[in-house]
């Protein structure tokens, strides 16, 4: 039963000192202090108490607190692992050798090859990214794509292999990419995909038909491909057994220097011109050296740890550990036989180590053991070490040495935190190569159909570019057919005036012919003597319905439209040679509206220029005047000091 404060309190006044004249008068048998004694007692039972209310308090704090405290503890727990594991090597160390060259850490996560077969080797069925390349490109072959509701873009291809009498097949998902040979039948495309991945519920393929999609496949394919890889180097001294020691070795040996040579050739970092994987390669703030190697057309650059500048006063040596930290692959060169554990190096990148140790390196044949470890969900990877694992110094070495860190880069990519990443990357590409290749082909397939807009018919480009000179054709062609129509009421006049001289009574038909030879509309009560007059309301009419609202000219059922042709109406039982038939004529009204909106829109583009460009040079403006005004600062502070520097010095 927990104690509670207010126990506490009671034992407290319970247990009461004892004043110090009762122990003057005569000296203890123990030769103990009694209020010593007590006020230990008394701490030790205040600490029961606060210890026993800490445990109740740990499971009811706030979520922000135990988060910091759950990453203090593992913060903690990584440094006691750490802690534990330097212990264990340096228990290790003090057995009698010959000592194991990997020992893994206590809690696991981890996994050895040191040869002898004990480790199988995944089998190698994966799609290799030149299949496309090797197999499709530039063949006869069909490339189609669909969309699953589950699984995304889906891009196949799939050629018959008329030799070999089978289909190969090459069914990229977001997932992966799936290469297989099957027999060759009459099942579609759809029927063969399903057959491979039967979780697909896709209904539908679209071939792909657009200029170099397969090359655009091919990139797809080949972007998993890497050509330059950067690798860490650690040099490791008998004995050591933290990360401190490993990259606190100031210099190298001739064994360590014989073996750099063996995997590449020195390079002096402000001369390459290749990848430098990170150094610098203009002010040397990285070192002067540097290791390089070209290998099957992939460049490689070793990050030395003994090359990379050296830091004083700094135990970890930071300026070292951010490039070999941040590599995936690293090598440990052993000078002599002495245990590695790979929770030595704390770092989040680092998943495999590949251990090197010297055996006889003084000697005229120095040989080399090769032992592998690598994080749990990093799957094994080839080439597989020979049993014993003992290889001579020469190219079988340095080959061997390459191609297990290629393979352990590539194998390392698969690993959760990397697959997370890979998977999100290949989704977001294969997405938009699917796009992509829709669009293109319904480009290529669809392009030479007409676009009819539905807001008006279409213009002929003929009048559609030249129409300022369609405008001025009507307009003429508009004064022409008002000059026939005041030569035609002039000679009415004529006769009118010559019926009234001659039968005054004839009056009241004049009106009715008159009225009835203008037509529906009636005339104006006086006729118009000047035809320029006629002229000018037809061009100002025409120029305001140039320059109206978009509203203004639309053409209604039974409307009269706002252009100035009023007057046609009243004109239509007329026949002139340079009159126009009414369906030509609504035809051209339709074409003067499409060409008003052009200019309509051209107008707008114009003034939002403008806008645009005034903004600007105000914008300028503002900041001149605010350069002339610190122009003048400067002038004036110039002034000050000069005259500060001319003025003489009184002792």
């Amino acid at each position: 039963m927990l104690e509670t404060i207010e126990d506490v309190q009671v034992k407290k006044r319970a247990v009461r000192p004892v004043p110090e004249d009762c122990y003057s008068q005569a000296p203890l048998d123990t030769g103990q202090d009694k209020n010593k004694i007590f006020q230990d007692e008394l701490i030790t039972l205040l600490e029961r108490a606060n210890a026993s209310r800490i445990d109740d308090q740990r499971c009811v704090l706030p979520a922000s607190f135990n988060q910091s405290s759950c990453r203090r503890m593992t913060e903690d727990r990584r440094e006691t692992n750490a802690e534990r594991g330097r212990q264990r090597l340096v228990k290790t160390l003090e057995g009698p050798g010959p000592y194991e060259t990997i020992v893994l850490p206590h809690g696991g996560g981890y996994w050895a090859d040191c040869g002898g077969g004990n480790l199988s080797l995944p089998p190698s069925n994966e799609h290799q990214p030149k299949t496309y390349r090797h197999h499709f490109l530039g063949q006869e072959h069909v490339n189609l794509t669909g969309w699953d509701e589950s699984q995304g873009p889906v891009l196949v291809s799939v050629k018959y292999e008329a030799v070999e009498d089978q289909t190969r097949v090459v069914l990229r998902l977001r997932t992966g990419t799936v290469h297989s040979l099957v027999p060759s039948t009459a099942s579609p495309p759809l029927a063969i995909v399903k057959a491979l991945k039967p979780e697909l519920s896709l209904n539908v393929l679209e071939p792909v038909l657009c200029p170099r999609a397969s090359h655009l496949i091919a990139a797809y394919d080949e972007h998993v491909l890497v050509s330059q890889y950067k690798f860490g180097v650690l040099y490791q001294k008998f004995g050591q057994t933290t990360e401190e020691d490993l990259f606190g070795n100031r210099s190298s040996s001739p064994a360590f220097d014989e073996f750099l040579n063996c995997l590449g050739r020195r390079i002096n970092l402000k001369s390459h011109r290749g990848y430098r994987g990170g150094l610098d390669t203009q002010f040397g703030q990285t070192g002067e050296e540097a290791v390089y190697q070209v290998y099957k057309e992939t460049e490689m650059i070793f990050h030395v740890s003994t090359l990379l500048p050296y830091t004083d006063n700094d135990p970890q040596q930071l300026q070292r550990k951010r490039h070999i930290g941040n590599d995936i692959v690293a090598i440990v060169f052993q000078e002599s036989n002495t245990p590695f554990s790979p929770d030595m190096v704390a770092s989040h990148f680092l998943h495999a180590f590949i251990v090197v140790q010297a055996i006889d390196p003084h000697s005229a044949n120095p040989r080399y053991k090769v032992c592998v470890t690598a994080r749990d969900d990093v799957p094994a990877f080839g080439p597989p070490l020979p049993n014993p694992p003992i290889f001579h110094q020469g190219p079988e070495l340095r080959d061997f040495l390459l191609e297990k860190l290629v393979n352990a880069e590539s194998a390392c990519y698969k690993a959760n935190k990397f697959a997370q990443l890979e998977l999100r990357t290949r989704s977001s590409l294969l997405e938009s190569l699917v796009n992509d290749l829709r669009e293109k082909s319904k480009e290529f397939l669809y392009s030479a159909a007409p676009e009819t807009p539905t807001d008006f018919p279409e213009t002929p480009k003929s009048e559609s570019g030249s129409g300022n000179r369609f405008i001025d054709t009507v307009r003429k062609a508009l004064i022409a057919r008002v000059r026939s129509q005041e030569n035609n009421n002039n000679t009415v006049k004529k006769m009118a005036n010559g019926h009234s001289e001659n039968d005054p009574s004839q009056s009241g038909n004049n009106t009715v012919t008159r009225s009835g030879t203008f037509g529906k509309k009636s005339s104006p009560s006086s006729p118009v003597s000047s035809p320029d007059i006629h002229t000018q309301r037809l061009n100002s009419r025409v120029s305001e319905s140039d320059c109206s609202s978009l509203n203004s000219v639309e053409l209604e059922n039974g409307a009269d439209s706002d252009t100035g042709l009023e007057s046609m109406s009243s004109s239509e039982n007329k026949t002139c040679s340079l009159c126009l038939e009414p369906a030509d004529l609504a035809a051209e009204i339709t074409r003067l509206k499409c060409d008003k909106l052009h200019l309509l829109r051209q107008n707008v583009t114009c003034q939002r220029e403008i806008k645009r460009l005034r903004e600007r040079e105000l914008g300028l403006q503002s900041e001149l005047a605010a350069a002339s005004r610190e122009i003048l600062r400067l002038r004036e502070l110039l002034k000050d000091y000069s005259t500060k520097d001319n003025a003489p010095t009184t002792l």
